[in-house]
């Protein structure tokens, strides 16, 4: 039986407008303690009058703005000015990209539509690739690719950095592809921009890794069995996932590389998944290692995240995409095995990175599927508590969400002390609002309505800082 037309279909539709700088009306409240920045990354072109990219991660990437002082909310959003941005605009002309193989052949369109970071001091916007595009904080102006003063091995990277909580330093990694790849993992020091290698890891076939996992010690590469021939990928003319195939009798390995001198410690073997996003890890005081991610049992999300096959008519996938589980690496070696965390599905997982990036933590919050109202897109937001195994969920039907960003109170007594904000597509009234909930009940406190709709995002990241040039 056919269903209606998804009421998300918006959130992968073109946004041509662009706000400098407007007074968003409020509905509820907005703390009057919470007074700083978030931005927000991710595609909202789709489409020109020559052709359209058919998967989600290839749309032209677009920075959005929130700026909270005094419980009031300011909101700005601007494309990047990217090759891509500028070609589509002359030419309109969409270029091949992660998921698309129509369209011309492009390099170095650095269209960093996934995340958002800052390296020594500079704001950046970050794709797969290694380049990042810097953008001006204030106006959300497009600054040019960022210069690290140094060359580093790779053709492809994670969009997903960590700041290590105890020396500040940036942490990521690259892929070499090659007869032998290499991922080679590095750092950027405080006040510094050059990457400084921390250690390598030989592979035959490389995997398709999203994201990766670091505790106070170590630095976790999850290497799943999506994988790639090097040598097919530079020669086949597919697009670049199009190429990956999955082998399950490869099972998943978890490679262990000490931060200090970048050796090798352990290599772990676990049953065949995979994994857009790990939630966080750490070490236990046995000296075992606690890895938290959102996982499913093949790679076929990848596939399904192809536009045409979300905005269809045909019914929901029968069962939620991903789950919550934690893996237990032993320090004696051997095999990682996994446990399930929560009873709700989860993915773009976020925690209180203040509290617990690499320590034990008790809540992560993430998107999510309604059990009682499947769908082919995450329609409700969770906050999983994964010391009691006890979840919360807020839904409205019709309502989309993104990820899920914690924002600590000043002097809070607990973990969850604070608030947690998402950008949600209204699906039924075609524009867009940020959702600020209690991060303790997981109640609605007030919700901020934005002018248009804002298409499906990735990624982003809150700051103190206001960024306003009168502030």
């Amino acid at each position: 039986m056919m269903s209606q037309q998804p009421m998300f279909q918006l959130g992968f539709t073109n946004l041509e407008q662009e706000v400098h700088g407007c007074r968003l009306p409020v509905t509820g409240s907005v703390p009057g303690w919470l007074s700083g920045t978030l931005f927000r990354n991710g595609p909202a072109k789709f489409s020109t009058q020559q052709g359209w990219h058919t998967h989600w991660f290839d749309g032209l990437a677009m920075l959005h703005k929130f700026t909270f002082r005094d419980s009031e909310v300011m909101y700005w959003n601007k494309y990047l000015r990217t090759n891509a941005y500028r070609r589509a605009q002359e030419t309109g002309v969409l270029g091949s990209g992660f998921g698309t193989a129509a369209g011309q052949k492009t390099v170095k369109d650095h269209n960093a539509n996934v995340n958002v970071s800052q390296i020594d001091g500079h704001f950046v916007a970050m794709t797969e690739t290694p380049d990042v595009v810097e953008f001006d904080p204030y106006t959300l102006d497009t600054m040019g690719v960022f210069d690290f003063h140094c060359e580093f091995p790779g053709q492809f990277t994670t969009a997903h950095p960590h700041i290590d909580w105890k020396t500040g330093r940036h942490i990521n990694f690259t892929i070499e592809f090659g007869a032998v790849s290499q991922y080679h993992l590095y750092s950027i020091a405080p006040h510094s921009t050059r990457k400084e290698r921390i250690g390598s890891v030989p592979t035959l076939e490389p995997s398709y890794i999203h994201s990766f996992a670091v505790t106070e010690r170590y630095v976790i590469i999850a290497e799943f069995p999506f994988v790639v021939n090097p040598l097919e990928l530079m020669t086949s003319g597919k697009s670049f996932i199009d190429n990956f195939q999955w082998k399950p009798e490869r099972g998943t390995r978890f490679y262990v590389v000490s931060k200090s001198n970048g050796a090798l410690v352990k290599t772990y073997e676990a049953e065949p998944f995979f994994s857009f996003h790990h939630v966080n890890a750490y070490e236990a005081g046995n000296g075992d290692i606690m890895l938290d991610i959102c996982a499913s049992a093949t790679a076929s999300v990848v596939g399904e995240l192809q536009v045409d096959n979300l905005t269809n008519k045909d019914d929901a996938p029968a069962s939620p995409r991903t789950e919550l589980r934690r893996y237990r690496l032993p320090v004696s070696g051997g095999t990682a095995s996994g446990v399930l965390l929560a009873g709700e599905s989860m993915d773009l997982p976020t925690i209180n990175q203040a509290r617990g990036a690499s320590r034990a933590y008790r809540y992560a919050y993430g998107i999510s599927m309604n059990k009682q109202r499947m769908e082919k897109y995450s329609n409700q937001l969770v906050k999983a508590d994964v010391v009691q195994g006890e979840s919360k969920i807020w839904f409205e039907p019709d309502c989309y969400p993104g990820e899920p960003i914690f924002i600590e109170k000043p002097n809070a007594l607990s973990e969850d002390d604070g608030v947690v904000v998402s950008v949600i597509l209204d699906g039924k009234k075609g524009h867009s609002f940020l959702l600020l909930l209690d991060a303790r009940t997981f109640t609605e406190i007030g919700r901020v309505h934005v002018p248009h709709h804002i298409p499906f995002g990735f990624h982003g990241m809150f700051t103190e800082e206001l960024f306003l040039r009168h502030a």
